[in-house]
């Protein structure tokens, strides 16, 4: 993707506010999708629907493949964001000014990882510029050696099964091209769809467990390596209510203590530093990193053993990346400026 195709896509989206009314004119896309041996290109121009063959500049496969090993030692830098929901312009600006990413928005991190914490989508505008961008960031860290990890939060799962509640009037309008069906949107035979199908929900780095909700005993007493758990969590891509019932193992996942919607570590009646020294201990971990619960700014718990990265970026004012190296923690803000970790 280049510089010039990138700017293309931003133009399209149009930012407003207010309630949907016939009146307004939307732009989105593209939408990819796989027919037969090409690429069909589904744009949204001016709320009207324009289908062409996709010819590049990404590079698209027919496959995506899921991490066989979801853990990963000796890794040089990390840097961690969580919770865009649609706000692409703060993504873009922590990316720059912290140096994951250079100004014509192309991978600079060398061999270091890049961890997003879940929700890209819902609420704000700019989901599918966000999305394409962390696309070409994944295959340019990899190039480069290092690695970008896009984990699915409950916003993902929610949205890949027709949970509508939380879109912004734009997608509201978007949707409505593909029958009203976000399923058929991000479908298995969409470009996005079938990429997101081949995420994972929880990785460990260096020691460093993250993931978009938290971890409550309730998921430790499945017994499940972190392997075998994003494979399970796949498998409920798409699923709804009754069917995650039916299965014991996919309701814990998916329930108000599982991995994508705990929220207990910032709840003052629900753990204590013995509890969480216990999680650690079963999860040969040193800290665990999340988002979802939303903060002024990236703050810690329990001495410093829960950091919470979910800076609020969804308010569309300002944000802050989690920043590693050296065996330091930093908070990196808009400006560029790196601030230790308390």
């Amino acid at each position: 993707m280049t510089q010039s195709w990138f700017a293309v896509s931003a133009l399209i989206s149009i930012a407003f506010s207010g309630a949907l009314s016939a009146s307004t004119l939307y732009n989105d896309g593209p939408y990819l999708f796989y027919n037969n041996n090409k690429i069909e290109r589904i744009d949204i121009v001016a709320n009207k629907k324009t289908v062409s063959e996709y010819n590049g500049p990404l590079t698209i496969t027919p496959t995506f493949n899921a991490n066989r090993i979801d853990n990963f030692q000796g890794v040089e830098k990390i840097a961690a964001i969580s919770d865009i929901h649609g706000q692409f312009d703060i993504f873009k600006t922590l990316l720059v000014n912290n140096k994951v990413i250079d100004q014509s928005l192309n991978w600079s991190f060398g061999k270091g990882h890049l961890v997003i914490t879940g929700d890209i989508f819902d609420r704000g505008d700019t989901v599918t510029e966000a999305l394409w961008l962390i696309y070409k960031l994944e295959q340019q860290a990899l190039a480069a050696g290092g690695k970008l990890h896009y984990l699915l939060g409950n916003h993902e799962y929610m949205v890949l099964r027709d949970d509508q509640r939380y879109l912004h009037p734009k997608y509201v309008h978007a949707v409505s091209h593909f029958n009203n069906d976000l399923r058929q949107q991000y479908s298995n035979n969409s470009v996005l769809g079938r990429w997101l199908r081949s995420k994972s929900t929880i990785i460990n780095i260096n020691g460093f467990i993250f993931l978009h909700g938290g971890i409550h005993q309730d998921f430790l007493d499945l017994k499940l390596s972190l392997e075998q758990a994003n494979s399970e969590f796949r498998k409920t891509i798409g699923l709804g209510k009754k069917a995650l019932k039916e299965n014991p193992t996919w309701l814990t996942l998916h329930g108000s203590n599982g991995p994508i919607w705990y929220r207990g570590y910032f709840r003052d009646d629900a753990l204590n530093d013995t509890q969480v020294d216990a999680v650690l201990s079963q999860l040969n971990g040193k800290k665990v990193i999340v988002g979802h619960t939303s903060m002024p700014t990236i703050e810690t718990r329990f001495n410093s053993k829960i950091i919470a990265i979910d800076s609020s970026i969804k308010r569309g004012e300002k944000g802050e990346i989690l920043l590693w190296q050296n065996g330091e923690f930093k908070r990196g803000l808009m400006s560029g400026e790196q601030k230790p970790l308390q």
